[in-house]
């Protein structure tokens, strides 16, 4: 009878961008735990999923008490909280097993060793070999003959006499090696703390070669799972909706996000494309209860059987990576479309009733301030909703390399020094740009995304929902942070309110305010998580410096109010107290451990 033994799975909590707020589960520690969960070898593994956004910051000392193995993921702005938890875990549990993997540490196995202290770290994608690494691993790793076992496992990087070994890739992964993702080891999922929507994979890879994107390099290939598969996951999540694991609607539907990095394909892939035509045509009746979202390109608006199939199949928002609407913009980066006939293809896909959010990227080579506005412009007459990043190198991209990074203090990075990598959100520049400093990137990035329909409109109001379930916020931090939300929301009304009738002084004043709430807002959006797992001394303090927010914020907006340029100065102090309270917490979550 096969040992039983533990492994945990961590997904790291974001520093924010673009999974602020979309705590969904990502695929890869689904698929690895089915992997280890239908593994035929010499152990049996029992798995736990923690997902940090979803449900708290895992404490390395109690939480991995009685654990044998650790598998740790991570992207880029992940990355500071993973190699802290891992070396944390090492610390506290010496005989731990670490492994780490993702699109992050996959390229930079030295660094992610180095400062998280894993024992391996598995390249690109590792269903295949989780199993047998895993068996090695807790056989041999006391044994001198560990490496000549590792050395026989495919795609993994670890340490020996001080240099890091890399072992060759043997073939790819097909996409449905796991059939089922494991969702049912998600730690705490329940009817009461639901996932805000499923998660749906049936395309591995790319078929194209933007220089800003790494799933080329992590996704080798261009790979369709089968079309039983496809409909037995469809199956699956609809299970999950029906059981309250996922969070259904008034309407009795559900959100499902497809994880395809391209879906459907370019048109010019026409095998690819007729394939996925069909497939489309096969999911009527399976997706019923289903709100679908995807990943697409433009293009699509000029194929109608293809989009309407999908619409069709449920698929009624599509997230379409426009990037840019000068040509040598997109000519620089790779991405071949062109900007005339990308408007024209937005205008069929709005007609045709797809709700559709344009992704752009800003900070291209042949930017200007001026052009950067006049995107807004653009990307907003032909969008539903948009979504903006500023240009971000991440690793294994050609970005990683040509473009210099810079520090935390925006200045160029020296030999040695780590990259920020909490502050890759893509909200302001980390690499040196002749254009613009690292605090003038963000002002041009604050003024473009103030000109756009921001699609966290529909993602706050989905969590929103799900707070009354302590979805985002455990239920010891669900009072406070829903009394800051209010109390934000009840500021920006009050000095709206209050500068209109004002002399030119007051104005300058109430908009000075008016602009310090707006970044306190910022800074409450990325750390709503781990304030709620934040010490209760700290959160009681930081519930003090609200109410006080709060009593000068109804003084300032009481019309017999006398000296409001003192109370004013009062709002500000709290802000400040706030902010600095609420570093604490963020620096607290994601930096990493300075002994490590």
């Amino acid at each position: 009878m096969s040992q039983s033994k533990r492994v945990v799975l961590i997904q790291p909590a974001s520093a924010g961008g673009n999974f602020e707020y979309i705590a969904i589960p990502r695929q890869g520690m689904l698929f690895l735990s089915g992997a280890l969960g239908q593994w035929d070898g010499q152990y049996q593994y029992e798995r736990q999923i923690w997902f940090e956004d979803r449900v708290g910051l895992i404490d390395p000392d109690k939480d991995l008490d009685g654990v044998d193995i650790l598998l740790v993921t991570a992207l880029i702005n992940e990355a500071p909280r993973a190699y802290q938890l891992a070396a944390l875990a090492k610390e506290y549990h010496p005989d731990l097993i670490t492994i780490g993997g993702g699109p992050q540490m996959s390229p930079l196995p030295e660094e992610a060793i180095r400062l998280g202290k894993f024992d391996v770290i598995v390249n690109r994608e590792g269903e295949d070999i989780i199993g047998q690494l895993c068996d090695v691993l807790i056989e041999h790793k006391s044994s001198s003959m560990l490496d000549s076992y590792l050395e026989n496992i495919s795609g993994i990087s670890y340490m020996r006499d001080g240099n890091v070994i890399q072992t060759k890739r043997v073939g790819l992964v097909a996409p449905d090696f796991v059939e089922l993702p494991d969702y049912l080891s998600i730690k705490d999922l329940s009817p009461d703390n639901p996932m805000a929507g499923g998660v749906l994979e049936t395309v591995r890879g790319c078929t194209e070669n933007c220089s800003y994107c790494q799933v080329i390099q992590q996704f080798l290939g261009y790979r369709l799972i089968n079309r039983d598969t496809e409909i037995k996951r469809l199956h699956q999540l609809e299970q999950l909706a029906s059981d309250g694991l996922i969070h259904s609607g008034r309407n009795g539907k559900f959100n499902v996000f497809i994880s395809d990095d391209l879906h459907p394909p370019p048109l010019r892939a026409v095998k690819f494309r007729n394939e996925r035509l069909e497939r489309l045509k096969n999911w009527h009746g399976h997706t019923d209860n289903m709100n679908l979202i995807c990943q697409a390109r433009a293009e699509i608006g000029q194929d109608p059987d293809l989009a309407q199939s999908m619409y069709d199949a449920n698929i009624k928002m599509l997230y379409l990576g426009v990037e840019s609407n000068n040509a040598q913009n997109l000519l620089a980066v790779g991405k071949r479309q062109e900007p005339g006939q990308m408007e024209r293809d937005l205008t069929t896909l709005n007609g045709m009733g797809f709700s559709v959010v344009a992704m752009t990227i800003i900070g291209l080579p042949y930017d200007t301030e001026e052009s950067i506005m006049n995107l807004a412009d653009w990307v907003t007459q032909n969008s539903r909703y948009q979504t903006a990043n500023l240009l971000t190198p991440l690793p294994a991209t050609s970005n990683w390399t040509d473009l210099k990074p810079l520090n935390e203090n925006g200045h160029l990075l020296e030999e040695g020094e780590i990259r920020p990598y909490h502050l890759y959100t893509g909200r302001q520049f980390v690499h040196y740009d002749e254009r613009w400093s690292m605090d003038e990137s963000r002002e041009i990035f604050d003024k473009y995304t103030a000109r756009l329909t921001s699609i966290d409109t529909l993602y706050g109001r989905i969590f929103r929902i799900l707070r009354s379930y302590r979805m985002r916020l455990a239920a010891s931090g669900k009072d406070l942070g829903d009394t800051i939300s209010s109390r934000i929301a009840e500021a920006t009304e009050t000095l709206k309110l209050w500068s209109d009738p004002m002399s030119t002084v007051g104005k300058e004043l109430g908009y000075s305010v008016s602009s310090r709430i707006a970044d306190l807002t910022e800074t409450l959006r990325s750390v709503s998580q781990p304030l709620a797992n934040s010490p209760k001394e700290l959160s009681d303090t930081i519930g003090i410096q609200v109410h006080e927010l709060a009593e000068n914020l109804s003084s300032l907006a009481d019309p017999a109010t006398i000296d409001r340029q003192d109370i004013a100065g009062k709002v500000t102090s709290s802000i400040s107290s706030l902010s600095d309270l609420l570093n604490q917490v963020y620096d607290t979550s994601t930096k990493p451990n300075p002994a490590s």
